[in-house]
């Protein structure tokens, strides 16, 4: 029966608005309402279901997020007017008194300034019904606990509804889901009745496994494969006439009608044992067993499988057929993670003599944004001299990018002959490919995922980060202050690889520091001899530092390449391509599909994928070849 009317009502001026509010992990809800004469009158309803990144914020966060989103829906209500918010999450009660040590709540804080809240008050969760209510979807579990009239049956009736164990006393809690009725049908207690009635309740058990087992291995029917196998029949006749008995023959021996081994589980132990002789025809479906069933075998590595079968069944190249059945396993190509180091060896960039003739360039940061609004910084080294330069940018666009290379890099040192950079967006994008055209340059790329080409620029970015760290003032964010005095120190330092410093080979002369002394004299030659002593010391300097670097790269490579792997590939030939995308634990780390090689430049190759015909380029060290599945009817391994 109804005995109120259900409508809402407006806002009635001269009385305090209140705002209760609530989430939970999937939604937020809320009410706004008045009390006039101990009457509460609601005036809106607010209920959202939260995004999926929404639902990843933690308790507070989400609270938070409710009243923020509950104030802007209601805006027109609420505006100008005094409100009360009630919640019953006590941790954000003091969200506008005091500071809170979390963005997002902080953030919101901020943005309700706006309006004319008197208070923030905690209320019980038994208070907080409604909004409670409009937090969850109507398909939440807890919507279906019998309420009212029909939750008010006595304990027997809720009793007789549930399986009672034997030995066990039945306990009563909310139930989620209404007791299903039960219809009085006459049973024969003789009738299904099993040994373990008594124990297991049927009506709580549920299949373990969601898919067929792939074990089809049938160890009955090995007597008849013996029989059909040729191999073991030659040793079964060798054994049954001495006469003919060979060497091969000596260690095996007929055991309950079938041909058994005898080996050694161990090879520093004494003990031996006999273990049944497999045919050839019973291989697979065991290693599809063994290694294909999650409860015997679980996709585990060729040692574990052989430490199961070693003292159960043996057959000629065990081991090795073993090896071969886990490489053709497709969901171990696709998921295993490779513990060895990564294939592939080191192919340095050959070094010039020229300085800025071959340089390469990247984006550092973004950093926290500082007083002059910057949040990049662009780093451009030269592969000759390691001279860097550095510009400190707020964005990391293209129209920037072009705008500091003309700017620090054509207009000081002159144009390029080649660009290394990245594949990014600000590198790889219309205007550049313009400014190529312009200025006459070559613009490569490196490999996506693959820093490594562009090494000499990543090593700096690394060292960088962390001497500017050390330098900024944590409180004012200054950090593009200390960036000219952390490049100038950079380039006055002698460089590891070339053994001199990248201002001496790109000056020909030693900086002149703070701690050195004035020079008391000075001696003025002749213009000519100046510039020719600067050619002759450069001359030597460059000569020098490009020996070294030889060098250096050539002690790399040995070091790099050693136990390392560089498998080759030709076109045709089908690989799996690793997965660079954001992907969760459980994923495959390589394509689930294979892809097939186009186009060889070792160590780089492009390959098509199958079913887009999409061709993208790929280190040789993330892809994987696509093993084919063992024939073991073969005699051969």
């Amino acid at each position: 029966m109804l005995t109120n009317e259900l409508y809402l009502h407006f806002p009635v001026e001269g009385y305090p608005l209140h705002l209760s509010t609530d989430a939970s992990g999937i939604a937020t809800g809320g009410v706004l309402f008045q009390e006039i004469n101990g009457e509460r009158r609601n005036i809106f309803y607010h209920s959202k279901l939260l995004s999926a990144i929404e639902r990843k914020y933690s308790v507070p966060e989400q609270e938070a997020l409710a009243i923020f989103q509950c104030l802007q829906r209601m805006r027109t209500y609420v505006l100008g007017r005094i409100i009360y918010v009630h919640t019953d999450h006590c941790p954000i009660c003091g969200l506008l008194q005091k500071p809170v040590n979390n963005r997002r709540i902080e953030r919101v804080a901020n943005l309700i300034q706006e309006y004319n809240i008197a208070e923030m008050k905690h209320i019980s969760g038994k208070s907080n019904c409604l909004p409670d209510f409009l937090s969850r979807p109507f398909d939440d579990p807890l919507f279906d606990v019998p309420y009212g009239v029909e939750s008010k049956q006595p304990l027997s009736s809720l009793s007789m509804a549930l399986p009672v164990t034997p030995g066990i006393s039945p306990m009563v809690l909310r139930p989620r889901l209404k007791p299903t009725p039960i219809t009085d049908v006459a049973i024969p207690d003789d009738e299904f009745k099993t040994d373990t009635d008594d124990t297991v309740d049927s009506t709580s058990s549920s299949p373990i496994l969601t898919s067929p087992s792939p074990n089809t291995f049938n160890c009955h029917a090995l007597k008849q494969e013996q029989d059909n196998d040729p191999d073991i029949q030659l040793i079964v006749a060798q054994l049954h006439n001495p006469d003919t008995a060979s060497h091969t023959s000596s260690s095996f021996l007929i055991k309950d009608d079938l041909l058994h081994k005898v080996v050694t589980l161990s090879p520093t132990s004494p003990v031996t044992t006999a273990v049944p002789y497999l045919p050839t025809s019973m291989i697979q479906s065991l290693l599809t067993a063994m290694h294909d069933d999650p409860y015997q075998g679980g996709h585990f590595s060729t040692d574990k499988m052989y430490s199961k079968l070693a003292s159960r069944y043996w057959w000629p190249h065990m081991r090795d057929s073993l090896r071969l059945h886990v490489q053709a396993c497709t969901l171990c190509q696709q998921y295993n993670y490779n513990r060895q180091k990564k294939p592939g060896h080191l192919h340095p960039i050959p070094p010039t003599n020229i300085p800025y003739s071959v340089i390469s360039m990247d984006f550092c940061g973004p950093f926290v944004e500082s007083p002059r609004e910057n949040k990049f910084v662009l780093i451009i080294s030269d592969l000759f001299t390691r001279h860097v330069t550095a510009v400190a940018t707020s964005t990391n666009t293209a129209e920037i990018t072009a705008m500091a290379l003309y700017r620090e890099v054509f207009c000081r040192y002159g144009v390029c002959s080649t660009l290394l950079t990245d594949q990014g967006t600000h590198f790889n994008n219309n205007l550049m490919r313009a400014l190529t055209h312009l200025f006459g340059y070559n613009h490569i790329y490196s490999t996506a995922y693959h820093p490594q080409t562009n090494a000499v620029t990543e090593r700096f970015n690394a060292s960088f980060k962390v001497q500017i760290s050390k330098l900024e003032d944590k409180h004012h964010h200054n950090w593009d202050d200390y960036l000219d005095p952390v490049v100038f120190a950079y380039n006055t330092a002698k460089h590891k690889t070339t053994q001199f410093s990248p201002f001496e080979l790109l000056f020909g002369r030693s900086p002149q520091l703070p701690i050195d002394l004035p020079p008391q004299f000075y001696t003025f030659a002749r213009p000519n001899i100046c510039f020719e002593n600067l050619q002759r010391i450069l001359q030597v300097y460059h000569q020098q530092a490009q020996n070294n670097i030889i060098a250096q790269q050539q002690s790399n490579k040995v070091r790099y390449d050693k136990h390392r792997s560089d498998p080759h590939f030709q076109i045709g030939d089908h690989v799996f391509t690793k997965i660079f995308t954001a992907r969760g634990s459980l994923d495959p780390r390589y394509s689930s599909e294979p892809s097939i090689v186009t186009e060889v430049r070792h160590p780089t190759y492009f390959v098509r994928n199958e079913s887009t015909g999409v061709v993208k380029r790929f280190h040789v060290s993330d892809i994987r070849p696509v093993i084919e599945a063992y024939n073991f009817d073969s005699t051969t391994y």
